[in-house]
C-alpha cells in the first residue's frame, strides 16, 4: 500500500469503524475521516492497542485511554457531546465522552460512538470509579462479526 496516500482517501466509500473491548462487551465507534483525516489515520495505524482506561477526575463523564501515537490537532471542539471520541494532542490520550462534560480545553473529535453502545461507556465509567481502571483492547471493527447490540437486533 502506498503510505503517501492517506488511508481516509483510499477508503472514502467505506465508513471505517473501531471497537473498544472490555471483557466480553464492545462499543463501536465510527471514524470521522472527513473531519479529522490525519488523526484518524494515525489512530488506525496504531491499532490494535492493549491499554487501560481511567476516569476523568474533574471534567465530568469522560473515560481516558492512553494511545501510542502523536498527531497534530484537527477538528478541535470545546463543547463535546455524549458519544464523541476526542484526541488530546501532546498527551497521547483519547477521551470518550458519555455524559455531561466540561473539558479543560479543545479536543480533536475524530470518532462517534454508535448510539446503541453509549450505555456501555456509562457502565464502564461507573466501574472505573469503583476500581480505578479497567483493561481495554482497541481494534478495527469487523462488520461481519455482530456486536452485542447487533446480535440482539438480528435475533
Amino acid at each position: 500500500m502506498d503510505r503517501s496516500v492517506p488511508l481516509s482517501t483510499l477508503l472514502v466509500s467505506v465508513m471505517r469503524a473501531f471497537e473498544i473491548v472490555v471483557g466480553n462487551e464492545r462499543a463501536v465507534f465510527d471514524l470521522l475521516d472527513a473531519n479529522a483525516p490525519t488523526v484518524c489515520d494515525s489512530f488506525v495505524r496504531s491499532l490494535p492497542i492493549e491499554s487501560f482506561s481511567v476516569h476523568a477526575k474533574f471534567a465530568g463523564d469522560e473515560l481516558i485511554v492512553m494511545v501510542p501515537f502523536f498527531s497534530d490537532p484537527e477538528n478541535e471542539i470545546f463543547y463535546v457531546k455524549p458519544g464523541d471520541a476526542g484526541y488530546y494532542p501532546g498527551r497521547q490520550t483519547i477521551c470518550l465522552f458519555y455524559g455531561p462534560t466540561e473539558p479543560f480545553g479543545q479536543v480533536s473529535v475524530f470518532a462517534r460512538c454508535r448510539e446503541d453502545d453509549l450505555h456501555l461507556l456509562r457502565r464502564w465509567g461507573e466501574e472505573i470509579l469503583g476500581t480505578g481502571s479497567i483493561p481495554v483492547m482497541i481494534k478495527m471493527h469487523d462488520p461481519a462479526v455482530p456486536t452485542t447490540a447487533e446480535a440482539v437486533l438480528s435475533a
